[in-house]
């Protein structure tokens, strides 16, 4: 027999009610517990906390040891270039800024021609062999005119902006070239 051909017969009304008395809400299952996660979540998070502080780090180090030059920088922009003194303060702070990264007993002896060599070895090569030139006019009585000046800081403030961390062989290369010639 199908249900097609069923006689449909209205349920009594008691019946209705009773089965709407007996219906009962809808349970919904518990919540799924976050924890514990999987062990390669927590893998992968330590991973990347690992690289995040890593990164951090090296970007501090990075900063702290690029501090001295972008100091230097400033006060270089901070110098009066009309000042008669101006190359004498440049040659100062060049020497300056290479001590606070290099030995004192290396680098302080440095004077004249190997001081001017080793400063050429943070130059690009079409800049290099002009500030030596530059810094031995200020001993001269004609001194540096204002064109020389203005290039003598731009000289210095390639120098300072050179990225490249400095760098002893290129000193004691130097200086073993020094002993050689006494």
């Amino acid at each position: 027999m199908t249900t097609a051909n069923l006689p449909t017969q209205p349920l009594p009304i008691d019946a209705k009610a009773s089965a709407l008395a007996q219906m009962q809400d809808i349970v919904l299952p518990e919540p799924i517990s976050a924890v514990p996660i999987a062990p390669g979540y927590w893998i992968i998070a330590a991973i990347l906390i690992t690289l995040a502080i890593w990164l951090v780090k090296r970007l501090y180090k990075q900063h702290q040891y690029h501090a001295p030059r972008k100091i230097a920088l400033t006060l270089l922009d901070s110098y009066d270039i009309e000042d008669d003194t101006f190359a004498a303060q440049v040659n100062s702070l060049l020497k300056r800024t290479a001590l606070t990264y290099l030995p004192r007993e290396h680098l302080a002896k440095l004077n004249g021609q190997p001081w001017f060599d080793w400063l050429d070895t943070r130059l690009a090569s079409g800049q290099q062999h002009k500030i030596g030139q530059l810094l031995v006019k200020r001993h001269q009585a004609s001194g540096l005119d204002q064109t020389e000046k203005a290039q003598l800081k731009s000289l210095a403030k390639a120098w300072l902006s050179n990225k490249r961390p400095f760098s002893d062989a290129t000193l004691s290369s130097n200086n073993s070239h020094l002993e050689a010639k006494c």
